[in-house]
């Protein structure tokens, strides 16, 4: 412990954060300065031990008080959030961080200054994430813009396995969100108002990334992403295919690209300096080109955006200058150690980043698990052959122990990165970067010598995608989740194995590996025998998941947004939810109509899930996600079955499936309503029914009361979000439901559910449960009688 003097205050900061964090446990100041005041008594008692415990329980509380402000702000009276109404707002404000693109539109990050509303003026306080859909205004930091927009307060749906939206935004400073569907709906007001530093590095990177892409178009989405951090270029297909290699973490700039940038400078500087022997006789060169080297590092971390990973190794290089300077021994696992203290101590919500995580235990792992993974090649003399092995046997600890991280963040992993690290990474690492590099210091000097070092990186890059692309091929891991106690006792595993030596090392690792097989050893499921249905929650969409008595699996829809924009539903929310549910498998996938809403998500969950057979209505479609959806399903050589009134009902896993609609005529004609020809079926288990709606009309509903005895059910989902077109007096009178579920949108703009359809809910005493307000829902029968959950009682946590 004495070698890391920084280890229990780091060990300490990170329990009370960690606290903070999961449970809002969070300490007011006075506590700080009673817990400083304690230390300081203890520093001038006999025994190092209690010093030392109350170093540790001083970082605690200040872990605790450090998340304070996020986790529990008080909020001022002139907040923005005392004005977010559900009317478009005019906003005003500067653009206080570097704007992110993504390829069609940007997203800006706003300190803003001025609302009005109904002609009045206000001055406010809060940061505004603005996401713009299409097209880019070419601002940069500190310019001042206006735009249009309902702001809204960021919720999570309620799904499981949810990634906390609102919580990430929150530790950025981000109070409320907005969207526009066009750049030039925001207007500049004034440029170059305040952040001049910033803005004087944004604008270096804008023209820099600039000339790259005109000197390579192609080559150049990935060379900005590696020099100047600017991702927004690269191709969704190129992105999937690094992720499946297993090498994403190459396109974001980390502290690899900063330590490889460090050696490169580094060596070129010693060696210029040691040709002059004036120089040798009286300085110590390797200080010197030290210390040289931290300029040009600090440019690069200042240019690709000071990401958390690109700082903590600029940290690791000052320690390792002050410690050569101060003539002391250098740990890189002590390095490591200081580096994330002062990061946390100066941006304690870091710990909670994923590029942080997984850059800080890649490092651990690299450090820690390389030279025992040397250790039988101790032998071998062949230089060569040596620094092969330590490169490979880097890529394996890095792999190992960021796999099961990867798999809960990401849920999927692929020991392809194994490989591909041996390839990929030299050939981005050490020759785009490094050439990259060069050519970013010469093109605002002398273009003309800059471009062969471009010529070098973007035939690098071209090698490399071309690897990629070929070991992208390589299956991925069937996992797609560990439990939160797989994690926990990782960390501790890989703490043991770092601090405990000899044999007594190896048991444990023995031990924490049996422990981790036996915490994610597949387990029946608890409700076998039982019929699950779960309304997921997935906004102004609806999808729903039916798992049978007999462990099948049935998707109805797949979410999405009404006008089809946004993000990928189904890659965001719907498969990790999925997955998080210990489903493997899709026996049935269903789309009841080929609205945006229903099937915007269905096209990656059939890419990435098993599928057994697809349902539809059979109706002719013009919607490019409906086709895209098709193409893969054929593709997969998936079987389709169409589904409409005239088929016979089916029996799955002890369930009764009736299908009820398209009827006839349905499907025909060019002017036919999509939403009248949705599919609708019963669900019969026993003395249990649910019928399901899709987003049939009054019309629909007034032709299937011709066999009223069908519609009957202890379970309705309430046709079209509940829309007041749907769900008439007659239809509920012949269903006569016990229990009414609605998928809808909190605060979404159609004013759905209408209050006429909740009005004839309520007047028929039915139990009614909402998606925006409930959260996911999920009913439980034994085929007597049903169990209602929601995700807002805390269950599916």
């Amino acid at each position: 412990m004495a070698d890391k003097p920084f280890l229990l205050p780091l060990a300490g900061l990170v329990a009370g954060l960690i606290l903070a964090h999961l449970f809002a446990v969070t300490s007011p100041p006075a506590l700080v300065w009673c817990a400083l005041a304690v230390t300081t008594v203890a520093a001038f008692q006999r025994g190092r031990a209690l010093f030392l415990l109350a170093v540790a329980i001083f970082f605690f509380v200040w872990g605790l008080a450090a998340l304070r402000p996020l986790v529990s702000p008080a909020i001022p009276i002139d907040h923005l959030l005392r004005f977010v109404s559900t009317q478009p707002v005019v906003v005003e404000g500067l653009i206080d961080r570097r704007p992110m693109l993504d390829g069609r539109g940007e997203t800006l990050q706003l300190k803003v200054e001025r609302l009005v509303s109904a002609g009045s003026v206000r001055k406010v306080s809060g940061d505004v994430l603005l996401k713009v859909a299409e097209g880019s205004g070419g601002f940069l930091t500190g310019d001042r813009v206006r735009f249009v927009a309902r702001l809204k307060i960021p919720e999570v749906y309620g799904l499981p396995g949810e990634f906390d939206y609102p919580r990430y935004l929150a530790y950025r400073g981000i109070s409320a969100t907005a969207f526009l569907p066009r750049a030039a709906e925001v207007v500049l007001i004034r440029q170059a108002v305040a952040y001049p530093v910033q803005r004087f590095f944004d604008r270096t990177a804008q023209r820099l990334g600039k000339y790259i892409g005109e000197c390579y178009p192609e080559e150049g989405r990935i060379l900005r992403a590696l020099l100047v951090g600017d991702r927004g270029g690269i191709p969704e297909e190129t992105k999937e295919a690094y992720s499946l290699a297993g090498v994403s973490h190459i396109l974001s700039i980390s502290g690899f690209h900063v330590g490889v940038i460090a050696l490169t400078v580094y060596g070129i500087l010693f060696r210029l300096l040691v040709r002059c022997r004036w120089l040798a006789c009286r300085l110590n060169l390797r200080r010197v080109a030290l210390l040289a080297t931290l300029p040009p590092v600090v440019f690069y971390l200042f240019v690709s955006g000071a990401a958390p990973a690109t700082v903590r190794s600029v940290i690791m290089i000052v320690v390792c200058t002050v410690a050569l300077f101060l003539e002391r021994e250098n740990d890189p696992l002590n390095s490591l150690v200081i580096a994330a203290f002062f990061i946390l101590i100066w941006t304690p919500q870091l710990l909670f980043d994923i590029s942080f995580q997984l850059s800080f235990i890649a490092l651990w792992g690299i450090l820690v698990l390389t030279p025992l993974l040397l250790t039988p090649f101790h032998g071998i003399d062949n230089r060569f052959l040596k620094g092969s092995l330590t490169v490979l046997m880097s890529s394996l600890a890095a792999t190992v122990v960021t796999l099961l991280p990867v798999i809960y963040l990401f849920h999927r992993a692929s020991l392809a990165g194994i490989i591909s690290n041996f390839i990929v990474v030299p050939l981005l690492g050490y020759g785009a970067v490094v050439a990259g590099f060069a050519a970013l210091v010469l093109i605002p000097l002398a273009p003309v010598m800059a471009y062969p070092f471009l010529v070098c990186a973007a035939w690098t890059v071209r090698a490399a995608d071309y690897a990629v692309v070929t070991l992208s091929r390589i299956p991925v891991l069937p996992f797609h989740t560990v439990s939160p106690e797989s994690l926990i006792l990782f960390v501790v595993l890989l703490f043991a194995i770092t601090f405990v030596n000899g044999r007594f090392r190896v048991v444990l690792g023995l031990l924490g590996a049996a422990g981790l097989v036996l915490l994610n050893w597949p387990l029946p499921a608890a409700t076998a025998g039982a019929l699950r249905i779960t309304f997921l929650s997935v906004g102004q969409g609806e999808a729903t998941l039916v798992t049978f008595p007999d462990g099948k699996h049935m998707l109805i829809d797949g979410g999405g947004t009404p006008r089809g924009d946004g993000n990928d539903v189904g890659k965001r929310f719907l498969a990790p939810a999925l997955w998080r549910m210990g489903v493997t498998k899709l026996d049935y996938l269903v789309a009841t109509h080929d609205h945006p809403d229903h099937i915007g998500g269905l096209g990656y969950v059939a890419a990435v899930f098993p599928v057994g057979e697809f349902w539809e209505t059979g109706a002719p479609s013009e919607s490019e996600q409906y086709q895209a959806l098709k193409g893969i399903l054929r593709q997969k050589r998936v079987p389709v079955r169409s589904i409409t009134s005239e088929c016979r009902p089916l029996t799955i896993g002890g369930c009764l499936i009736e299908p009820l609609a398209p009827l006839p005529g349905d499907n025909e004609g060019a002017e036919r309503d999509k939403n009248n020809s949705s599919m609708v079926f019963r669900l019969t288990y026993g003395k249990s029914a649910t019928l399901f709606t899709g987003d049939i009309g009054a019309d629909t509903e007034e032709r299937l009361l011709a066999v009223p005895e069908k519609l009957c059910c202890s379970v309705l989902k309430v046709a079209h979000h509940g829309s007041r077109h749907s769900t008439s007096p007659a239809f509920l009178a012949a269903a006569a439901p016990q229990v009414a579920l609605i998928s809808a949108g909190r605060g979404n703009s159609f004013g759905l559910p209408a209050g006429e359809t909740l009005a004839r809910l309520w007047q028929r005493r039915i139990e009614v449960y909402r998606t925006d307000l409930d959260q996911t829902i999920r009913i439980e029968s034994d085929g007597c009688r049903e169990v209602v959950k929601s995700f807002a009682d805390g269950h599916f946590h």
